[in-house]
């Protein structure tokens, strides 16, 4: 295989034989080719792509396209039943949640017993093991055996050990959709890292715009080996994916359900030209605000630290609940530690994949102060705006100091997720959010031909 790809796979198929009942499985050994007791069942069937180096690939397709099948294949877990796989490189698999982990040993038996089979020898696993389990991050637990462990602390230690085994290729099948907000946020950003590294990636996911988000290519899988899989831009072969879900006859046959089983809501009276209805007031976007979290993941020259964030009223009291819509004022408080020129905080607000979404500091607005904050000095800087209205789910705040104006500066202070923000509640579930104070009413216009009649 040429140097240039990392993955090459070519009429690749896994077949299985399906046998209705326990007892044919033995009629099948005892009677040979004279009789078939079994169905095919082919759960990827004539796949060929290839992935060149550095690249960054989703797999979609629809439930039993047999995503994970072929990323076992290329792992080498299976054995394909037609084609060839090449693999150029170290492979990192996290595959379905446990898979590769004896239950009955313990959390750190585990790493050794994963680092093996991954390629690292005992003394390798012994100079890494002190960072794979402070990425893990799941304390005492380590000394436990796994079948102890709660799914999310499963994923931690089995992403903990695939980030430090210098893989040349990357394989992730959904398990950054288990655990919390703050282990994602890392995850995120280890496979970023490893992106500009110039890894390979491979990424199962039911989510669009995480395949958009991480992936420049995509591969879209079809159940059975209906059509021949295709590969394409990640953004196109999305959009192909959405087209199918929703073009699904099931979805159109539970539309015609609901359509005969209610009648309309509003009878508008015909004789009037137009009916305009307003709509009722959307649910309100209700955010969870996490406490600050002084010992998140963090990284600076040390100048300057970062003391306490939150959301505050006007009164000192701390928001641990908001509303979409809402005027807040959310204050970054830092000590200087050294006397810093041009000093300025910041706040990035992420969404679960490490998006920005926005962003803000105080460099430009105080600029023209020319400020210098004095060694030991305490200075609190409040950003005051209108709570967005963002879509569910869960987004974190970055909080930062700096030293020096726009790029040429250096960073004192960055602290990783030092807020979580939870969308309990809202009316957007699709897309990044709504626009503020929105008001929708619908009219009901007759034809021309019946107004004029």
């Amino acid at each position: 295989m040429s140097s240039e790809f990392a993955i090459k796979v070519e009429g690749v198929g896994k077949n299985y034989q399906i046998y209705d009942k326990p007892h044919h499985r033995l009629w099948q050994m005892l009677r040979g080719v004279r009789k078939t007791y079994y169905r095919d069942f082919w759960a990827v069937k004539n796949v060929s792509f290839s992935v060149r180096r550095g690249d960054t690939v989703g797999i979609i397709g629809r439930n039993g396209a047999g995503k994970s099948t072929l990323l076992q294949m290329i792992c080498g877990t299976l054995t394909p039943t037609t084609g060839s796989i090449e693999v150029n490189g170290r492979v990192a698999a996290l595959l379905e949640l446990g898979a590769g982990f004896n239950p009955e040993f313990t959390g750190r038996e585990n790493v050794y017993m994963n680092s093996a089979v991954l390629g690292l020898s005992r003394e390798e696993t012994d100079a890494r093991f002190a960072d794979i389990i402070a990425f893990a991050d799941i304390g005492d637990f380590i000394g436990q055996p796994v079948k102890t462990y709660s799914s999310g602390m499963m994923v931690r230690l089995a992403f903990a050990v695939i980030a430090h085994v210098d893989a040349d290729i990357l394989v992730v099948d959904e398990a950054l959709a288990v655990g919390d907000a703050f282990f994602t946020q890392k995850c995120m950003r280890f496979i970023q890292q490893f992106q500009k590294n110039g890894g390979t990636l491979l990424f199962v996911s039911h989510d669009m715009g995480t395949v958009m988000n991480i992936c420049q290519s995509a591969i879209m899988l079809f159940a059975g080996g209906q059509r021949n899989a295709i590969m394409g831009a990640a953004e196109a072969l999305c959009k192909e994916y959405l087209n199918q879900i929703y073009d699904d006859p099931e979805r159109h046959q539970q539309v015609e359900q609901q359509r005969s089983l209610h009648e309309p809501w509003v009878q508008r009276d015909s004789t009037k030209v137009q009916t305009v209805l307003t709509g009722i007031a959307p649910e309100k976007n209700v955010y969870a605000i996490s406490p600050f979290r002084a010992d998140g993941e963090s990284f600076g020259a040390g100048g300057a630290t970062i003391t306490d964030a939150g959301f505050f009223a006007e009164d000192g009291e701390r928001f641990t609940m908001l509303e979409g819509g809402q005027t807040v004022r959310f204050r970054v408080c830092m000590r200087a530690n050294q006397a810093l020129t041009y000093p300025a905080l910041g706040i990035m607000l992420k969404d679960r994949l490490g998006q920005y979404l926005y962003t803000a500091g105080t460099d430009e607005s105080f600029r023209h102060h020319r400020l210098v904050f004095q060694a030991g000095e305490n200075i609190c800087a409040t950003f005051q705006f209108d709570m967005p209205i963002l879509s569910r789910g869960v987004y974190t705040i970055n909080v930062a100091v700096a030293e020096g104006t726009g790029d040429a500066h250096i960073q004192h202070h960055w602290i990783h997720d030092a807020i979580k923000l939870e969308v309990v509640s809202g009316p957007v579930v699709h897309g990044l959010g709504s626009p503020l104070n929105m008001e929708i009413t619908m009219e009901f216009l007759q034809p021309v031909s019946e107004v004029t009649a």
